[in-house]
């Protein structure tokens, strides 16, 4: 085999490797929200039906996560000007304690959740990944990264999409 020939097969399959890569940390999955096991933080289970007919920002993140404590800073100081009328739904894989404690530490006036199981499970293998619902909850927006609150023409892009 020659050398040009070599340096092809890499480069096809460096370039696969990055795709694969890019798929999966970068674009986030399309997930079943009506199969999603989820607990409140007493415990009780949850389904995300029970918000239909809301217009929901869900985020899925972490307690240690920096873009995800981050991304609800910038929801936090938003949430009463900008998006009163708005679910901002905060889910994590973590120990229900772990998420209790960190709901009481910041005092978010935020809907947190626990996911029984791991994000893997469902495809979401890079936090924060956010999923915007308008009121017939539908999926209108995803996206894995710290979305941009602060931004106003993001914030009326969003709640365009929420209607």
């Amino acid at each position: 085999m020659n050398n040009k020939l070599k340096y092809v097969i890499f480069a096809v399959l460096a370039v696969l490797t990055a795709l694969y890569f890019f798929n999966k940390y970068k674009v986030a999955p399309g997930i079943n929200l009506s199969q999603l096991s989820l607990s409140d933080l007493s415990g009780q289970p949850v389904k995300l039906e029970e918000f239909k007919g809301k217009k929901i920002i869900l985020t899925f993140g972490a307690s240690w996560c920096g873009n995800c404590i981050m991304e609800m800073k910038s929801l936090n100081q938003i949430k009463e000007s900008e998006l009163n009328d708005v679910e901002i739904i905060c889910i994590s894989d973590e120990a229900l304690d772990v998420v209790q404690s960190f709901k009481e530490r910041k005092n978010y006036p935020f809907i947190f959740l626990k996911m029984n199981g791991s994000f893997a499970s469902i495809g979401i293998h890079a936090i924060p990944t956010t999923y915007i619902l308008n009121k017939d909850f539908k999926i209108k927006y995803e996206k894995v990264g710290e979305i941009d609150w602060k931004d106003a023409s993001t914030v009326e892009y969003m709640k365009k999409l929420m209607e």
